[in-house]
C-alpha cells in the first residue's frame, strides 16, 4: 500500500511546483512616474497581501488560485486602485508600470506647499533684482569716476608731455603678450569647450566633465539607475554624490522641494552645479517631471528621453534657450550644504 500511495505524492509534488506562478510589477505615482513605496498590493478573495518596496516593486511567489481575481492597491493619501488578472497554471504575470493617483486632499496639499514656496522664490527674486540694480547703479558712478580720473590724467600728462626727466613716465613700461601654451589644454577641454562653444579655458571643473564624458551616451530609462540606462533625477543624484560629495534626493520632484534647494527664476543668475527643473508647460503649479544640471552659456547635462535635438535619447548637453526647454522651464535650484 505504501508502495502505491509514494508515486501519487511524488506527482502530486512535482504537478504542484510546475504550476508555481508568480505576479510581480512596480507601482508608480501618476504624475511624476516616481516609484511608490510601502503601498499594500493585496489579491482579493485570497491571503496574499504585500507591501512595495522602496522602488516600488512586489514580488508574490505564492501560489494564486486560477482564474480572475480583483487585485487592490491601496496606500494613504492615494486613490485606491483596482484591476483585474487572470492564474494560469505555470503562466507568470508581470505588470512592470502600475499607476495610481494621489487624491484630491494630497494634491491640493503639494499645490498649497509649491505655492508657497513660489511665492517666497518670487519675494526673494524681488529681492535679488533690487541688489542687482544697485550693483548696476554703483558700477556706473564708479565708471563715471574712472573717466573723471582718466581725463584728469590725461591732461596732465599733455602737461608734461615735453619734460624728459617726468618720472611718472619713466615708471610705465611696455612687453610683449606671451601667447597662451597651447599644450597645457587637454582634450576634454577641448572636447566639452566646443560642446558649450566656449573657450576651452573656462573648463576648469575637471572632475565634472571627466564625470559627464563617463555617461555621456548612456541611455535613458525610466526607473534606471546604472549604465546600462538611467533616468533624469538618477544621473543628477549620481553626478551630485561622485562630483560634489553631497546627496540629494531620489526623484525630481523630491530634489525640487527640498529644503536644501534655494530655488530662483532669474536664468541670469545661473552657476555651474545649479539644478533646473522642467514640466510638460513650464507650469509652477504642476509637479516637476524632468531635471538637469546647469554648466555654462545656456548648456546643461541631463538624462532625457527628448531625441529630435539630437537623434538618440540619453545622457548629454542640452541648449537651455531652444524653444522646447523654454518652454518646459519652471524654475533653477542652489543647493545648500546641509550644515547651511
Amino acid at each position: 500500500m505504501i508502495k502505491k500511495i509514494l508515486p501519487i505524492l511524488i506527482f502530486a509534488f512535482f504537478s504542484q511546483t510546475y504550476a508555481q506562478n508568480y505576479f510581480q510589477g512596480i507601482v508608480t505615482e501618476e504624475d511624476t512616474s516616481a516609484p511608490v513605496s510601502d503601498a499594500i498590493v493585496t489579491v482579493e478573495g485570497t491571503a496574499i497581501s504585500q507591501y512595495t518596496g522602496a522602488n516600488g516593486e512586489f514580488n508574490f511567489t505564492e501560489k494564486i488560485p486560477n482564474g480572475e481575481h480583483v487585485v487592490t492597491i491601496t496606500k494613504e493619501n492615494y486613490v485606491n486602485k483596482y484591476f483585474l488578472i487572470e492564474a494560469i497554471d505555470g503562466k507568470n504575470i508581470t505588470m512592470n508600470d502600475i499607476k495610481i493617483e494621489v487624491d484630491k486632499k494630497e494634491r491640493k496639499r503639494r499645490e498649497k506647499v509649491l505655492r508657497a514656496k513660489l511665492k517666497e522664490e518670487r519675494k526673494l527674486l524681488k529681492e535679488r533684482e533690487k541688489l542687482l540694480e544697485q550693483a548696476q547703479k554703483d558700477k556706473e558712478r564708479e565708471e563715471k569716476e574712472l573717466e573723471k580720473r582718466k581725463r584728469k590724467l590725461l591732461k596732465e600728462r599733455e602737461r608734461n608731455k615735453d619734460d624728459v626727466d617726468d618720472q611718472d613716465n619713466d615708471a610705465v613700461t611696455y612687453s610683449d603678450i606671451e601667447p597662451i601654451n597651447s599644450s597645457n589644454i587637454s582634450d576634454l577641454q577641448v572636447k566639452y569647450g566646443a560642446l558649450l562653444d566656449v573657450t576651452p579655458e573656462t573648463i576648469t571643473n575637471t572632475k565634472l566633465f571627466e564625470f559627464i564624458q563617463e555617461w555621456e551616451g548612456t541611455t535613458y530609462l525610466m526607473g534606471g539607475a546604472t549604465k546600462e540606462g538611467i533616468d533624469c533625477s538618477s544621473f543628477t543624484q549620481r553626478l551630485y554624490t561622485t562630483v560634489y560629495d553631497r546627496y540629494i534626493e531620489r526623484t525630481a520632484e523630491e530634489q525640487f522641494r527640498s529644503k536644501l534647494t534655494d530655488k530662483f527664476l532669474g536664468k541670469e543668475f545661473l552657476v555651474e552645479g545649479d539644478l533646473l527643473f522642467f514640466n510638460k508647460n513650464g507650469d509652477s503649479e504642476k509637479l516637476i517631471t524632468h531635471v538637469g544640471i546647469y554648466l555654462n552659456n545656456n548648456r546643461f547635462v541631463h538624462a532625457t528621453s527628448y531625441t529630435k535635438d539630437t537623434g538618440s535619447k540619453g545622457v548629454k548637453i542640452s541648449n537651455l534657450d531652444t524653444n522646447y526647454w523654454t518652454r518646459k522651464f519652471v524654475a533653477a535650484g542652489r543647493r545648500k550644504k546641509s550644515s547651511d
